[in-house]
């Protein structure tokens, strides 16, 4: 059944939706801003992967307990995503790993709180791992099995409900809503964000050096990061990626571009798309590529130059506003990404200059059928199954506009 208000295209790769109330802008777009994981790149089988297993990881090593991978669903880490605050997988892990530590029995929590609370939290994250020791003789014995896993993974599926375009802040005042706010409660979060130092990066925070050395594995972690890895030995799932967008695809473009007015607005890194994508990305305009990298970079610089930490990483605008402005396009700027953030972040840059339309893609999402229903009830401008469809949907555009549509 076609969606309200849409126009439905038979496509190669699947089925396009386009928003008639957007067509008049689609037809003047003469510059593309790509998203980079799910649009550019196929990561399903490596930032999942090293978000459950690095929430694996932890949880056991302050635990004792095992956390089978496969426990942390592809349902559970999309309804993260969906509320729009969870471009960043660090903060995904977070959310994931203190609703699951704040699930368990107050005796279990206790024991975690007295073994963190005396480890000195200027320590590095492998030597605060280390520090913790392990497991005391019968704390997986009280409170944990299967049974309890299976009802805290669907209590975290009705926390992830709770969530919303704050991320972290999101998480913790959640926390407070469904634990209460007891002593022991308060006590028990400080000494986990103590131990974590969420959202500090890594070498200094738990979570994202364990999540990037899983990801990227030595060699390339050793590369982006300028340390040798400790918590992981060998390849990174990074491995498991594979390039969605073909050259062919710029090859169409150009012409109707009116030359390689291409960008990336990311909230990954520079290196790892490198990596996978190689000189595919130097058909890019280059001052147009803002990863994660330049975003830090940026954040660091403001909070220089005036006294006071600031996010600008999406769905602020940030990053599209500063691709979209070394483009300096004359027409209309088309956003590609795959997530609810990257919709905000549209639509947060066009508060700025009201130049942007949204094309949404989920042929490469864990769960394509949800997604894709998600983006048409979000009222995004176009809805694509790939990005290598974006040609032939502007190329139906212009056609339909010259003949008068």
């Amino acid at each position: 059944m076609m969606p309200e208000g849409y126009l439905t295209l038979e496509l190669d790769e699947g089925r396009a939706y386009v928003r008639e109330g957007s067509l008049e802008q689609l037809g003047t777009v003469d510059a593309i801003v790509f998203d980079c994981d799910g649009v550019l790149i196929d990561v399903r089988d490596s930032y999942d992967r090293a978000i459950s297993r690095s929430t694996s990881h932890i949880f056991e090593a302050l635990t004792g307990l095992p956390l089978p991978e496969e426990a942390i669903s592809g349902e559970v880490i999309y309804l993260f995503r969906r509320s729009g605050g969870f471009n960043d997988d660090w903060d995904t892990v977070y959310g994931i790993l203190m609703f699951l530590l704040c699930d368990l029995p107050e005796t279990l929590r206790s024991e975690i709180a007295r073994r963190v609370e005396g480890i000195e939290p200027q320590m590095g994250p492998f030597e605060r791992v280390a520090s913790v020791g392990d497991a005391p003789a019968g704390i997986g014995d009280e409170g944990w099995g299967e049974e309890f896993l299976e009802g805290s993974m669907g209590r975290l599926r009705d926390f992830a409900e709770l969530l919303d375009e704050t991320g972290v802040e999101s998480v913790d005042r959640s926390l407070a809503g469904a634990f209460g706010t007891t002593g022991e409660r308060r006590g028990f979060l400080r000494a986990l964000k103590g131990f974590l130092r969420h959202p500090e990066g890594v070498g200094e925070g738990v979570i994202s050096t364990v999540f990037e050395e899983l990801f990227c594995g030595s060699g390339l972690f050793a590369e982006t990061h300028g340390a040798e890895p400790r918590f992981h030995e060998g390849p990174g799932l990074i491995e498991m990626e594979r390039p969605i967008l073909r050259a062919e695809t710029l090859d169409r473009l150009i012409p109707l571009m009116g030359g390689a007015n291409f960008g990336v607005a990311s909230g990954s890194r520079l290196a790892p798309a490198r990596f996978i994508l190689g000189d595919l990305l130097d058909r890019f305009h280059p001052g147009a590529l803002i990863f994660l990298d330049d975003v830090e970079r940026a954040e660091r610089k403001h909070s220089e130059d005036a006294g006071a930490r600031v996010n600008l990483k999406k769905p602020n605008p940030f990053s599209l506003l500063t691709s979209a402005e070394a483009i300096q396009p004359r027409g209309a700027v088309l956003y590609v990404g795959d997530s609810m953030a990257d919709a905000m972040t549209a639509r947060e840059a066009n508060r700025a200059v009201a130049r942007f339309s949204f094309a949404g893609v989920y042929g490469h999402s864990q769960l394509e059928d949800v997604l894709r229903r998600d983006l048409i009830e979000a009222g995004c401008d176009a809805v694509l199954p790939s990005v290598n469809e974006i040609p032939a949907v502007l190329e139906w555009l212009r056609k339909a506009g010259a003949e008068g549509r």
